[in-house]
């Protein structure tokens, strides 16, 4: 028997698939929402901007678009990258339509999941990645973290506070 507005739970794990980019940093596998990649780089090296944060590498130009460059292992608090040929930059689109270039180790895979393989990302006191990540997936026998690239990319102060936010705060 079906109810209006009520939805079993094979419905749910049948519900529309979601695909995901899989990237590495290190040891560990992290995926990005497919829809929010918009290519893949080799790395080359970014033009620098002073007094930007370690993470920060520069800024490159992308057909017109100045687009900054994150290193995902400094911004996780793991150490600067030591880039080389085998390291992309994935260029991302933010929910404000701003283009990030990510540099992470390497893109390795696609990752398709319904909503029964997903859930939130638990909070984790100390865990450095969970505040940049915003569930996880189920798929290939692991558990993945889909990162939030919107909270990855955006300036915070030590406690979290979007810098951005509070500079527009103190300044109105």
């Amino acid at each position: 028997m079906k109810v209006a507005g009520m939805e079993t739970k094979q419905a749910a794990e049948d519900g529309p698939e979601s695909q995901f980019v899989t990237f590495e940093i290190g040891e560990n596998t992290f995926l990005i929402p497919i829809e929010r990649v918009v290519e893949f780089r080799t790395w080359s090296e970014p033009t620098s901007v002073p007094h930007t944060p370690d993470y920060v590498r520069g800024i490159v130009n992308i057909r017109g678009e100045i687009v900054p460059v994150y290193d995902v292992a400094a911004r996780l608090g793991r150490g600067l990258t030591q880039p080389g040929a085998r390291h992309v930059v994935v260029i991302v689109r933010g929910e404000d339509r701003r283009s990030v270039g990510l540099l992470v180790d390497s893109v390795t895979d696609i990752v398709n999941a319904r909503p029964g393989e997903m859930a939130p990302m638990p909070r984790i006191e100390g865990g450095d990645a969970t505040p940049f990540m915003s569930g996880v997936v189920f798929a290939e026998e692991r558990i993945f973290g889909v990162t939030d690239v919107d909270r990855l990319v955006t300036e915070t102060f030590p406690d979290g506070i979007d810098m951005a936010a509070a500079q527009a705060e103190s300044a109105g």
